[in-house]
């Protein structure tokens, strides 16, 4: 698994996707601001607070609804730049004019502008798996074309900017002459445009990727990672990431559609505040432990990690207490996240559980977070304080064991160095 880790971390293709989706997360986040406001969780004006609500919803709908729109509408098209630019970068290749050569193929493979009708339903999540193919197809053409020479030479005295401008001239006319073809070709021989073939292709993994197997196998792959010394988590949401915002999409637009039921469960929002309490692995109840621990090398991790483990954040804890490379925390470090994300899931598919709608910073304190991206969710918030109560116990007897073997060999450091001074003495 180190191998294959190494080589995904390697993989420009993956770290260019995963840069595409960091551009677009303030828009992505920004836009969810507003749905709570846009479309309050819940129908009925039950109390004072519920009305004003409402009411402050349908006098600021008109200003926010625009605003919603422009910017999870068009998550593709701020992707296709992000991804264009990005593996553009790690070509040495002009990033801004690479990056906007990636947005034209996206428009162009998206059918934004086909039979003289202007199409705007995959500009958004529908378009995401399109926008990541037209990127790197576009890239990969510009990269060709320049390794070859087959471009515009200009004097060296030319500034720079001109230079790069005419360099791309031919790279850009041939992908989007090849786009515009294969879209004709589609259309004229199967009735469909690229995004639709794309949905129908992809429709299989979209499905499998919201499973309680897919949760399994990548929190698994994950905490193994890490238990490595490895970032398993920056790799598992760089696969996941595609699949997670086009679902998360689909859960606004059911929302925003009025569905009593949202279609997907397995979303950012689960990932974060169901499963990485305090941290991966969920080891905010071993910040409490260290903190009123017997072993002063615990204490004192303890009190490092406690600010850091409220937002999520636990190298501190992973690398002090050790649980890295530590055989002694590998089952509970793998186990805690499994079991919350189990229950979780079957709690939210009984709809005891509010599904997913909205995109938040990680590093906000799980019970907030868990609710908020829930559109206002406590019975997830409520899940997230059971999450912990479950860890601390499944933890407790691997700390104890842990804490046992750190009392005794700091009760043996000191007696040597009382020696040592009587001794010196």
């Amino acid at each position: 698994m180190n191998p294959i880790a190494k080589l995904l971390m390697r993989s420009q293709h993956l770290m260019a996707m995963r840069d595409g989706f960091q551009l677009a997360m303030p828009f992505i986040f920004v836009g969810c601001m507003f749905v709570p406001v846009i479309f309050p969780p819940f129908a009925d004006a039950q109390s004072w607070m519920s009305v004003a609500w409402l009411d402050m919803s349908y006098a600021l709908r008109p200003i926010l609804l625009p605003t919603y729109q422009l910017t999870l509408g068009v998550v593709g098209l701020i992707v296709s730049f992000g991804v264009s630019a990005s593996l553009a970068k790690s070509y040495q290749l002009p990033e801004r004019l690479s990056g906007l050569t990636g947005c034209m193929a996206f428009l162009m493979l998206a059918g934004f502008y086909l039979n003289g009708q202007e199409d705007v339903r995959y500009l958004g999540g529908a378009g995401l798996f399109t926008a990541l193919i037209a990127s790197i197809y576009s890239i990969e053409v510009v990269r060709v074309f320049i390794r070859q020479g087959w471009y515009i030479k200009m004097p060296e005295d030319v500034p720079i900017l001109t230079i790069q401008s005419f360099k791309l001239i031919i790279p850009i006319f041939v992908v989007l002459i090849t786009i515009s073809s294969f879209n004709v070709f589609l259309e004229a021989q199967f009735g469909v445009h690229f995004p639709q073939l794309i949905e129908a292709i992809f429709r299989p993994l979209v499905l499998a990727s919201d499973s309680l197997v897919a949760v399994l196998v990548s929190i698994l792959i994950c905490q193994l990672l890490w238990f490595m010394g490895i970032h398993g988590a920056l790799i598992i949401t760089g696969i996941m990431n595609p699949f997670w915002m086009s679902n998360l999409l689909e859960n606004q637009t059911a929302l925003e559609a009025g569905e009593a039921v949202l279609p997907h469960i397995y979303l950012p929002g689960f990932w974060d505040f169901f499963l990485l309490i305090g941290g991966v692995g969920s080891t905010l109840p071993l910040v409490y432990l260290a903190i009123r621990s017997r072993s002063n090398q615990l204490k004192s991790v303890g009190k490092v990690g406690a600010i850091p483990a409220i937002f999520n954040i636990n190298e501190p804890i992973l690398f002090g207490f050790p649980i890295i490379m530590n055989p002694l925390f590998l089952i509970p470090f793998v186990m805690v996240p499994m079991l919350n994300a189990t229950l979780a899931w079957f709690l939210t598919s009984a709809e005891i559980l509010d599904r997913v709608v909205l995109m938040i910073p990680w590093s906000v304190p799980a019970p907030i977070g868990a609710a908020w991206a829930a559109n206002g969710s406590y019975m997830n918030a409520f899940m997230v304080g059971f999450a912990m109560i479950n860890s601390y116990f499944i933890y407790l007897p691997f700390f104890k064991a842990h804490e046992k073997i750190l009392v005794e060999q700091e009760a043996e450091r000191a007696e040597r160095m009382q020696g040592r001074e009587m001794g010196v003495s």
